[in-house]
């Protein structure tokens, strides 16, 4: 994702150096935009709640030209073209995504929710988008070995906060995006976090010395793979990024991703680019006190003369703890509207769009949700303590009758508690704690339940009978 919010400058030089539609338009209000965010949705193209009319668009994913087809929500996305600022709507000249790690998984570990591809640890959360061919569509679904695709964040750590996980095409070369460290100029190797690159038959490409150099951020492709000594062996050694003092002041950026650094409200960085705010920034979704380090933001405003983003608004993104899967009892696309399990979940120009159906319409929205479909929401309530909840994911799924909730436990009388408004009797329900997904009894669980997020599985409507019952360890996903 550094690499993407870092490309948005090479994109605004290009337009701020008369590259045609990307100059401002004052007749119709538009204006030039660079976005780098999830995309959310189809339809055209939803990225950081815009809209995008991709109809004349050049479309790139890894560095080929391909139709819309072969994009899928949840990947990565740079978005450059023009953002009409009376309706908000885009159209966009250019699409790339670009995987953060393309190659075999080596190892998964389930309770920390995380696997290693090509020495990269990528982390999964509530917000992981799985290709409809990983079933189930968690780390269940993935074996060591399988060749995967991963899109997402990157944090202060280098660990990739996975946005989607696919599973790489027939013949689809391996891939990695980092920063370069451990340079060793005998050897012709560097490293990006666990994994060694040799580039000694590489095509080196973008660097001013011809050579890489400690800190550059590069994407590297190749075939071979030594996985005992985690070496990749590279045949094409890319520079991924153009610095932000080669932009001109006043391009206007949209950035979504993690605070990589964080010194104050007024000094920061946003997947590796400086960020700065003022008396006038906006604070949606939260307030000024919430920024801190690995927060998801989505922040946007203009580039200053020393090439720092100076926010307008800032959208604190909120922790998806709520779940529930079950089936939809009433809709109401016109209203952004639908109720599951008796809660009402609203939708929104953010809110991740996903058909795991048989039908699998890739241009879904909730237009083609219909009441007795099966859905799986990720979300937060919204307003706090109102028991609604404000989507930032809807999946439809195959058709079940296994209803599945997750969130902030609330005590009523044992065995019965709830999740919101859910009812759930653990009559006869199976318990676990935390640690590797260990049984405890009812009372157990009742005495450490207060103040944690659980997860349950069961049946029913108005009330769920629950199977099982688990106290969740991912409580901040």
């Amino acid at each position: 994702m550094k690499t993407a919010i870092l490309a948005l400058v090479s994109l605004l030089t290009l337009g701020a150096c008369g590259g045609g539609s990307m100059s401002s338009n004052s007749a119709n209000n538009s204006v030039a935009v660079a976005s780098a965010g999830v995309i959310t949705a189809f339809g055209s193209v939803y990225v950081n709640g815009v809209r995008y009319d991709v109809s004349a668009a050049r479309l790139q994913k890894n560095g080929a030209s391909v139709m819309q087809s072969a994009l899928a929500v949840g990947e990565l996305a740079v978005v450059k073209g023009q953002q009409d600022q009376a309706t908000g709507q885009g159209h966009a000249e250019s699409v790339d995504v670009e995987d953060n790690v393309v190659g075999p998984v080596a190892s998964i570990d389930q309770t920390a929710n995380s696997l290693v591809v090509l020495g990269q640890t990528v982390l999964v959360t509530a917000n992981t988008s799985f290709a409809t061919k990983i079933t189930p569509a968690t780390l269940a679904g993935l074996s060591i070995g399988n060749i995967v695709e991963v899109s997402g964040l990157v944090d202060a750590t280098g660990s990739i906060t996975a946005t989607r996980i696919g599973l790489a095409g027939t013949g689809e070369g391996l891939q990695v995006l980092g920063t370069v460290a451990g340079l060793n100029a005998t050897s012709h190797t560097f490293m990006i976090n666990g994994l060694t690159v040799g580039m000694t038959a590489a095509t080196l490409s973008g660097f001013a010395s011809g050579q890489p150099a400690n800190g550059d951020l590069v994407e590297v492709q190749g075939t071979v793979f030594d996985a005992t000594s985690m070496t990749l062996t590279a045949t094409t050694v890319r520079l991924a990024t153009s610095e932000r003092s080669e932009a001109t002041a006043g391009g206007r950026v949209e950035e979504e991703g993690l605070v990589t650094r964080f010194a104050s409200a007024t000094d920061f960085d946003v997947n590796g680019a400086p960020v700065t705010t003022s008396a006038t920034t906006v604070y949606k979704g939260g307030v000024v006190g919430d920024l801190a380090l690995n927060v998801r933001v989505e922040v946007a405003g203009t580039l200053n003369a020393s090439n720092v983003l100076v926010a307008d608004t800032v959208q604190i993104n909120h922790v998806a703890v709520i779940g529930i899967e079950s089936t939809v009892s009433a809709v109401d696309a016109t209203a952004g509207t639908l109720t599951v399990q008796g809660v009402a979940i609203t939708v929104d120009a953010n809110t991740r769009f996903e058909d795991r159906s048989s039908a699998q319409v890739q241009l879904f929205t909730l237009k083609d949700v219909n009441v007795g479909d099966s859905v799986e929401v990720r979300g937060y309530e919204h307003p706090a303590g109102s028991g609604m909840v404000l989507a930032k994911r809807l999946e439809r799924v195959p058709a079940t009758t296994v209803v599945e909730v997750r969130g902030p436990f609330k005590a009523t009388t044992a065995p019965q508690f709830k999740i919101l408004g859910i009812v759930i009797d653990t009559t006869g329900a199976t318990f676990g704690g935390v640690e590797n997904h260990q049984t405890m009894t009812s009372a157990e669980f009742f005495a450490q339940a207060p103040g944690k997020i659980v997860d349950v599985s069961g049946t029913g409507t108005t009330t769920v009978t629950a199977a099982t019952v688990r106290i969740d360890s991912e409580a901040d996903r």
